[in-house]
């Protein structure tokens, strides 16, 4: 095995906040516009005829679920275990909303069933409260308003960085769970 010391730790923590920081970015616009794109397609249209797009992100709404929640979950261990960013208080519940998920979606995915969107939705819709709470709280940062009152705690409100002026960890799981919602509502209301 190949120890790595602290300043590779370091290199590879500051390109993944960057990357993941403009992933983010793009994601969070990407969703903007898909959410312009389902008003504009279902309830302002003349034709009432499925659009294509929201038909197809209904049939793959499983693996997409899937590999979105994998992806975060595997980054936050990453993060947490390898890279020892200690979460908080408020990342343990958003991770509590986004590891469940993991597990719903992949037996839901091997036995083709729908029937856990609902689960996932409550689930990623308390998710996204949290997250965008906690994002607000680090955005606005108050060294005087720590979230933890234990010594031993990591504070809530100070974030662990901030990309772009206003990326960060809480906002990635925002975007996450922006993004799992819209799926979800899509896989609901088209049935692929």
């Amino acid at each position: 095995l190949i120890e790595c010391n602290y300043m590779d730790k370091e290199l590879i923590a500051s390109f993944l906040n960057h990357y993941l920081s403009l992933a983010t970015m793009i994601g969070g616009g990407a969703l903007v516009l898909l959410v312009c794109y389902i008003s504009f397609a279902v309830y302002f249209r003349e034709d009432r005829r499925e659009p294509v797009l929201l038909k197809a992100i209904s049939e793959y709404v499983l693996p997409l679920g899937f590999f979105a929640t994998l992806g975060g979950t595997l980054l936050s261990l990453f993060y947490s275990d390898y890279l020892f960013y200690v979460p908080c208080s408020l990342c343990w519940y958003q991770r509590v909303f986004l590891y469940s998920q993991v597990f719903l979606f992949g037996l839901a995915w091997y036995k083709k069933d729908r029937n856990i969107l609902p689960y996932s939705l409550l689930l990623s819709l308390v998710g996204f409260i949290v997250a965008l709470d906690h994002h607000i709280l680090q955005i606005g940062y108050n060294a005087y308003a720590p979230c933890s009152t234990a010594p031993f705690a990591v504070d809530c409100s100070k974030p662990s960085f901030i990309e772009f002026g206003f990326v960060t960890f809480p906002l990635m799981s925002t975007v996450l769970f922006g993004f799992l919602i819209v799926i979800v509502v899509l896989g609901k209301k088209f049935r692929g």
